[in-house]
């Protein structure tokens, strides 16, 4: 059992704390730019035992509205970050206490949320090295939670994808290119031999807008060929500029690279700065000149510019979890792992009810998942 003592800070500065960029106030401001109510508090909690735990919350609050319906869902990506809250003796004893935390910081939490709030939705942010043991975590989870009423669910969807490759960038570059898949080498050197060239972009920089543009297009391209969705450009926009804006306040990073070859376009990415880590946000390519290898230069590119800027990991963000041929992004799982970093396996999103009426919602949503991935896709024969 735990006792909470919540304070709510004020809006202030979208600045880097040194926290998960998901966690940030960067990010928190950015998304409630684009349909969220970002919070933000201080937490400490006291457990039964005199255990303390301190920590600093960012909670993303988003309202759907149909008709005269209106409910509200609280997310809170990656957080708590709490690896000192239990000093139990097995694994179960550890699950056990963060899934109380959970429970218990949810309900303690209500007060500050929409009356009409259905549930609080976490990612957990544990990083595991192996499937088997994630999966070990996410059995025990629900097992506990069955059979000791703490009421947590797993989400029919993850928010953030559940497993990555991190890359440490505390090595040396040439250790990096040494611990890369030799063909990964050998695709870098191949670009920059073949001429293609890498720009990279601010958000206030003078020609911002037409490199915008080029990205785009390009993320268009990617968006037609692999079947997935994608922003307005207005979003990619807003990130920019609110990074450049606010970088002399110490907002994260924000960079938009593009690869050309001789006046073509070829593929760009966008990445995230921050103290904690880099990220690879998103990545987009054309069909033309792919034997160019434009993607390794453009990710070799990012990868010295985080060790400069003094991020210690590069998170690619988001593969399959296992290497599986049948998996529609199995390229996807080589390229990113080729790169030498370590793959890492989360548990992935669960939700703590707050409302009788989360049920509907979670039916709702289920139906919302099928239709998406399973139907939509067999209709445009995917």
């Amino acid at each position: 059992m735990y006792s909470f003592t919540i304070n709510r800070l004020a809006d202030g500065n979208p600045d880097d704390t040194g926290g998960r960029f998901l966690q940030s106030p960067f990010w928190g401001h950015f998304k409630g730019c684009n349909g969220w109510n970002p919070l933000r508090f201080t937490v400490s909690a006291a457990s039964a035992e005199g255990l303390t735990v301190d920590f600093s919350v960012s909670v993303l609050i988003r309202t759907l509205k149909k008709g005269i319906l209106s409910f509200s869902i609280a997310y809170i990506p990656l957080a708590p970050e709490v690896s000192a809250c239990t000093h139990a003796q097995t694994a179960l004893d550890n699950i056990r206490s963060y899934a109380c935390l959970l429970r218990e910081f949810a309900a303690a939490l209500k007060p500050q949320l929409p009356k009409n709030t259905l549930c609080v939705r976490y990612d957990i942010p544990i990083d595991f090295s192996s499937c088997e043991d994630r999966d070990f975590y996410v059995t025990s989870l629900s097992f506990l939670s069955r059979a000791e009423r703490f009421g947590l669910k797993k989400c029919p969807v993850d928010i953030q994808p559940p497993d990555t490759v991190l890359l440490d960038l505390q090595q040396s570059a040439d250790d990096m290119l040494a611990h890369m898949k030799s063909k990964w080498r050998y695709n870098i050197r191949l670009a920059e031999k073949k001429g293609v060239t890498v720009t990279a972009f601010r958000g206030n920089d003078p020609d911002i807008e037409s490199a915008l543009d080029c990205f785009y297009d390009l993320y268009r391209t990617t968006a037609r060929r692999d079947g997935i969705a994608i922003h307005a450009k207005s979003y990619y926009r807003a990130l920019l500029a609110l990074s450049a804006d606010n970088r002399e306040q110490g907002a994260p990073a924000v960079t938009l690279y593009i690869a050309r070859h001789e006046g073509d376009a070829l593929a760009a990415i966008m990445t995230l700065f921050c103290r904690r880590e880099a990220v690879y946000l998103y990545g987009a390519s054309g069909n033309c000149k792919r034997n160019l290898m434009p993607a390794y230069l453009l990710q070799w590119t990012a990868i010295n510019d985080a060790k400069a800027y003094g991020c210690p990991v590069y998170d690619f963000y988001g593969i399959p979890p296992f290497a599986d041929e049948q998996h529609p992004m199995h390229g996807l799982y080589l390229f990113k792992t080729g790169f030498g970093g370590a793959v890492v396996h989360r548990p992935g999103s669960v939700d703590m009810p707050v409302s009788p009426f989360y049920p509907l919602y979670i039916s709702a949503e289920r139906f919302r998942a099928f239709w998406y991935k399973k139907i939509k896709k067999l209709i445009r024969g995917r």
